[in-house]
């Protein structure tokens, strides 16, 4: 017993992996709270949040043998707890995503009001995040999910570097690379219906 509870994350994981459920059970244990931690942040619900860690767990139970050690097993169980809470919250809020979407150009100092006209009318403004959303889906998983925690559900970039376990300025940097791609994403939208208007 005593050897199992000081076992690395490394000789649980290789032993459950030959379907020894008592060490994952252990991985549950050790891990378990911080996984409902996150997931109360996102999902703002205590029977949300309970049920979100036992998804997160079944599926990672379901993946060891994908998990190839090339990060930390916490930080791949908090992907994939962070990927389950997303889906949770789209399910629960179906507008959810759109709204972060069309708000994203507020947190962007830089191009304030590139895409965004707020004298619009009620149609352009429900067109403009469509295209947010759409412009959103085609952002790298993890450019996805740093985005919708930050701008989405406010986390800070500290937040964010202690949950998935990177440091701030990687926060900072998948943040910027989000909004950079997004934009070019819309700028080339833009630039066909241009080219697609009669002269």
């Amino acid at each position: 017993m005593k050897t199992q509870s000081v076992a690395s994350d490394e000789a649980l994981i290789e032993r459950a992996r030959g379907g020894n459920s008592s060490a994952f059970g252990e991985l549950v244990r050790r891990h378990s709270s911080r996984v409902y931690g996150m997931s109360f942040k996102v999902l703002k619900n205590r029977e949300d949040a309970e049920d979100n860690l036992q998804n997160a767990f079944c599926k990672a139970y379901g993946k060891i043998q994908q998990f190839e050690g090339k990060s930390q097993f916490s930080t791949w169980l908090m992907r994939i707890a962070i990927n389950e809470a997303l889906m949770m919250l789209r399910k629960r809020r179906s507008e959810g995503t759109v709204s972060a979407a069309g708000d994203w150009e507020t947190e962007d100092q830089e191009s304030k009001g590139s895409f965004r006209d707020l004298h619009a009318d009620p149609e352009r403004q429900c067109l403009t995040k469509e295209l947010a959303a759409l412009a959103l889906e085609t952002l790298h998983p993890t450019l996805k999910d740093t985005f919708m925690l930050q701008i989405g559900e406010g986390w800070t970039s500290r937040e964010l570097a202690q949950a998935l376990e990177v440091t701030k300025e990687t926060v900072k940097s998948r943040m910027f690379r989000a909004r950079a791609t997004m934009r070019q994403h819309l700028e080339t939208i833009s630039k066909r219906e241009s080219m697609a208007l009669p002269s």
